[in-house]
C-alpha cells in the first residue's frame, strides 16, 4: 500500500466510477482498475461492487475511506509544512476564544501578530468551552484557550495561566470593602450567572458552593460578561467572574471584584491531537504566550500567574 493507491481509492470512491476516477486522475482505467485490485488482494476484503452504473464502495470502503483521507491530507500537510519552514511564516491561523477572553485578548493579540507576523491572517473566533471543543476536533478552529476537562486523547493542552475567580458588583459596595471573600459569603447575594452551566466560571462556582453547603440565588442568566456587567452596574446584583476583562470599570470606579478565596480558573492552550500545527499555528501559539505573560507582567491581567508550559 502507497499513497498513490490511496489517493486511486479516494477517487473512486467519492465518483462511484471507474471512468470519472481515472479522468480526474489522469491516468488510464486499466492502471486504476489494477491499483484498486491491489489494494483488496492487500486488506483481503472487496471494496467495490461494480454495476452498469459504475461502482459501489462497500462497507470496507467507506471505513477505509475516512482512514485513507486523513493520511493523505497528513502527508500532504508534512509537504505544505516543510515547504513553510524555508518562507516567512503565511496563511490563515484561527483561534478560539470564550467571549470573557475575546474582550481582554482579541486587541493585544492581532497587533501582535500584525506587527510580528504580517503574513499571516487572523481570525477570532467566539464561543463557550464545549463549542470550543467541538470546532478544535472538527478543524474550525486551530488552536483554543480553554479550561479543564477535556479528553486527552482527541486534544492536547499546555498549561498556560491560572486565574482567581472574584466576586464583581458596583463601586462603592460596603459588602466588597473587603480583599477577599469566602464562597460560603455568597449565600443569598443577588448573582447575574454568565456563561453557560457545567462550564468555565459556572462549574468552578457550583462545586464551590456545594462543598461550601449553600445554595446561590442565580437572579438572572446572561450569556457574556459585557451584558453581566452592565446589570451589575444598574444594581441588579453582583456577578462570578475573572477580573481581567473590566479592568478599564475597575479603574474607573464603577466596578469592585473581590477575589473568592479557593475559586480558581486554569487555562490551557488547546489543539487537536490528531492535526499537525502548521509552522503558522505555531508561530501564533508562541505569540500569544508572548501576550499574555506582558499583560500579566504589566498588571493587564489581574489575579492572575503564568503556568510553564
Amino acid at each position: 500500500m502507497d499513497l498513490r493507491q490511496l489517493r486511486y481509492f479516494i477517487a473512486l470512491a467519492t465518483h462511484q466510477h471507474y471512468g470519472r476516477a481515472a479522468s480526474v486522475l489522469h491516468v488510464a482505467q486499466p492502471a486504476l482498475s489494477r491499483q484498486i485490485r491491489l489494494l483488496e488482494e492487500e486488506f483481503g476484503v472487496q471494496l467495490f461492487v461494480r454495476h452498469a452504473r459504475g461502482a459501489t464502495p462497500t462497507e470496507e470502503a467507506l471505513f477505509l475511506l475516512e482512514r485513507a483521507s486523513f493520511v493523505v491530507r497528513y502527508a500532504e500537510q508534512i509537504k505544505q509544512d516543510m515547504g513553510a519552514r524555508q518562507r516567512e511564516p503565511s496563511g490563515s491561523v484561527s483561534v478560539g476564544l470564550t467571549p470573557g477572553l475575546a474582550l481582554l485578548l482579541t486587541l493585544p493579540l492581532t497587533q501582535a501578530v500584525e506587527q510580528s507576523l504580517p503574513g499571516v491572517r487572523l481570525r477570532i473566533v467566539e464561543g463557550f468551552p464545549p463549542t470550543l471543543r467541538s470546532l478544535l476536533l472538527e478543524g474550525g478552529v486551530d488552536v483554543a484557550i480553554l479550561n479543564p476537562p477535556y479528553e486527552p486523547t482527541k486534544l492536547l493542552g499546555a498549561p498556560l495561566l491560572t486565574e482567581q475567580i472574584c466576586l464583581i458588583g458596583r463601586g462603592g459596595d460596603p459588602k466588597l470593602k473587603v480583599r477577599s471573600i469566602s464562597p460560603a459569603k455568597l449565600a443569598g447575594l443577588p448573582l447575574v450567572m454568565t456563561g453557560l452551566a457545567k462550564s468555565g466560571v459556572r462549574m468552578e462556582l457550583d462545586l464551590a458552593a456545594a462543598h461550601a453547603g449553600i445554595s446561590l440565588n442565580q437572579t438572572v442568566e446572561v450569556a457574556t460578561l459585557d451584558v453581566a456587567k452592565r446589570l451589575v452596574v444598574a444594581g441588579v446584583g453582583y456577578t462570578v467572574h475573572f477580573a481581567a476583562p473590566v479592568q478599564p470599570d475597575l479603574d474607573e470606579g464603577h466596578l469592585v471584584a473581590v477575589p473568592i478565596r479557593g475559586l480558581y480558573l486554569r487555562r490551557f492552550l488547546a489543539r487537536a491531537a490528531e492535526r499537525p500545527l502548521s509552522r503558522a499555528t505555531e508561530e501564533v501559539i508562541t505569540t500569544i504566550r508572548h501576550v499574555v505573560q506582558d499583560l500579566v507582567n504589566s498588571g493587564g491581567w489581574l489575579h492572575a500567574r503564568l503556568e510553564k508550559a
